[in-house]
């Protein structure tokens, strides 16, 4: 039992004391009106502008989107790609973290790693790679197998085994998903008090009788975070669905969006900002419905002891573990990879490969142009810069949610979530016309990018902290109180050391997108101030896939390199 702290014996500079509040409290709740404002004010440009046209609710607006032509059917495919992406997904991530923190299938610091290789390429790139191998026309994979499948008797076409299908794109969304859930769920793990497993085991439980009974029922918020964060990316993600959803006649909402935005004339703002408000009331339910759960049913947390666990030996399982692990790899990173680099050697994409045709010259003329040095470094230092100030925003509000609870916690948590619910096609024109012109005039800049960052990508930072947050029992805290820390020294020395492989998860969830990102980029990048996606954007019109497949494996080596720092230093020090 834990007991009782009376007010009487807190600090001066406590949370509160004689109607007053701690610095601490006084920055985390100015930290709240920032994503607060950088949200609703571009947000509400849009909607008195578009959907209150003269000041007065315009009825209309709303019939006309919601029994516009292909609506229903991009919903219901979207909705299906949620379910089932999140379906398989977090069991997925889920079961490959518990493989590597918890057990001896594990290889070293490298194995942490494995699962997180396809967050070091930005969609479009891994699914520009996958076009590479398996387009039934010229994709390198396709040949091989259809001829392989026929020898042994089997009758497959080439256009069996197309990337552009339902397959294919649920098979992209799940490769995009695992990972993310990976980082949230192996933070959970690392920190978690690995007695319960123990005593399990000693109890006679099996190893996978262990792992549904107690180890997954035991981080189930970071579960549940990880089923939002599918579901929101679910609905969000465009250049997965653009490239293979347009080819196999598959409209999904985010497309669907986009093209109300970019395809419509005159643009449809209206509608797609009204298909935005019903989305941010979907998602808001579904998180309120996710912490419901959570609160319900509870979860295991980090007590006061020092925590080292003791790996589980999966015994004559220990070798396929690892080989599941290494084919996940391979199979949806390593190959994709290798199509890239063929394709960037090539002077132009073709199935069949000349070995004295292959070159760098593709390298060569990308990096001479001082327009695309330029717009590596300012991705770099925006992915950088963004990734930073998400990740601890969303770790104070998360401390500061849980510290005070009831409303304030939903109010933060809600907050956190709005933009997610914001197509970031939509978000991004209201960014340009609330900041490009007066009285700010930020447009052409590098700074109307990084606000747009800090609020599309603080969703994801948010939940990677709010995970790593609920998993750090009271008990600590309160003892930290009970010896004269304020709520500032508090987080810096007790919190914040416990929470930090899962704010460097978010960290690096949120430099691998923001590296490559395509969606804000293509309203608010320019000439001016080119980033990644812009180029991406332009290589991919002009259809030179070569150069494309260059650019995509400079960004791989990029956040390769800084992904794989992130995780390394930031996991505990008690690991093996």
């Amino acid at each position: 039992m834990v007991a009782r702290i009376d007010a009487e014996i807190l600090p001066a500079d406590g949370l509160e004391r004689q109607g007053r509040r701690s610095p601490f409290s006084i920055l985390v709740i100015a930290l709240v009106g920032v994503p607060l404002f950088l949200t609703l004010y571009p947000l509400g440009i849009i909607v008195v502008g578009a959907v209150l046209p003269g000041g007065r609710f315009d009825a209309a607006i709303w019939a006309q989107t919601l029994t516009a032509p292909g609506l229903s059917r991009a919903v219901l495919n979207t909705a299906i790609i949620a379910v089932v992406n999140t379906a398989i997904s977090v069991p997925l991530g889920v079961f490959f973290a518990w493989l590597i923190e918890r057990t001896d299938a594990r290889i070293g610091g490298m194995s942490r790693l494995l699962p997180v290789i396809p967050l070091m390429l930005p969609p479009v790139a891994l699914t520009i790679g996958w076009l590479f191998l398996a387009d039934p026309r010229a994709g390198y994979l396709v040949a091989p197998l259809v001829d392989a499948l026929q020898a042994i008797g089997i009758p497959v076409q080439p256009s069996m085994l197309a990337i552009q299908s339902w397959g294919g794109l649920i098979f992209l969304y799940v490769l995009y998903s695992v990972p993310h859930v990976y980082v949230i769920a192996a933070a959970a793990f690392s920190s978690l008090d690995p007695s319960l497993e123990e005593a399990a085991r000693v109890c006679g439980s099996s190893r996978m009788k262990c792992f549904f009974k107690v180890s997954m029922p035991a981080i189930r918020y970071a579960i549940g975070s990880s089923a939002l964060l599918c579901v929101i990316s679910s609905i969000a993600l465009y250049s997965i669905p653009a490239l293979l959803g347009t080819a196999a006649r598959i409209d999904v909402l985010s497309v669907y969006i986009y093209r109300l935005l970019n395809y419509a004339y005159p643009p449809q703002t209206a509608q797609a900002v009204v298909l935005g408000l019903i989305t941010i009331v979907v998602i808001g339910s579904i998180w309120l419905l996710q912490r419901n759960i959570a609160s319900r049913t509870g979860h295991a947390q980090m007590g006061g002891m020092g925590i080292r666990p003791n790996l589980l030996a999966l015994g004559p399982w220990k070798w396929p573990a690892r080989i599941a692990v290494f084919a996940y790899v391979v199979m949806t990173s390593i190959l994709p990879l290798l199509a890239l680099l063929v394709v960037a050697l090539q002077p132009f994409w073709s199935r069949n490969i000349v070995v004295s045709a292959l070159s760098l010259n593709n390298f060569l003329d990308f990096w001479e142009r001082g327009a695309s040095r330029e717009a590596i470094y300012n991705s770099a230092m925006l992915a950088i810069a963004s990734a930073t100030a998400v990740v601890l925003v969303g770790g104070l509000l998360a401390i500061f949610a849980k510290q005070t609870g009831g409303a304030w916690e939903k109010a933060v948590g809600i907050i956190t979530k709005v933009p997610s619910a914001i197509p970031n096609i939509v978000f991004a024109v209201g960014v340009l016309v609330a900041f490009g012109f007066a009285p700010f005039y930020l447009s052409g800049t590098w700074l109307i990018i990084f606000l747009a960052y800090v609020v599309v990508f603080l969703p994801s930072a948010s939940i990677a902290a709010e995970s790593s947050v609920q998993q750090v029992g009271d008990q600590l805290v309160d003892a930290a109180r009970v010896f004269g820390a304020g709520p500032g020294r508090t987080f810096r020395t007790v919190q914040l050391p416990l929470i930090l492989p899962g704010l460097a998860a978010g960290w690096a969830l949120v430099f691998a997108i923001v590296v490559g990102e395509l969606n804000v980029a293509a309203i608010l990048a320019g000439p001016r101030n080119p980033v990644i996606g812009y180029l991406i954007l332009a290589l991919f019109d002009n259809g030179t896939y070569s150069q494309l497949a260059a650019l995509a494996t400079i960004i791989g080596v990029i956040a390769a390199i800084t992904v794989s720092a992130t995780l390394l230093l930031a996991r505990p020090k008690f690991s093996n």
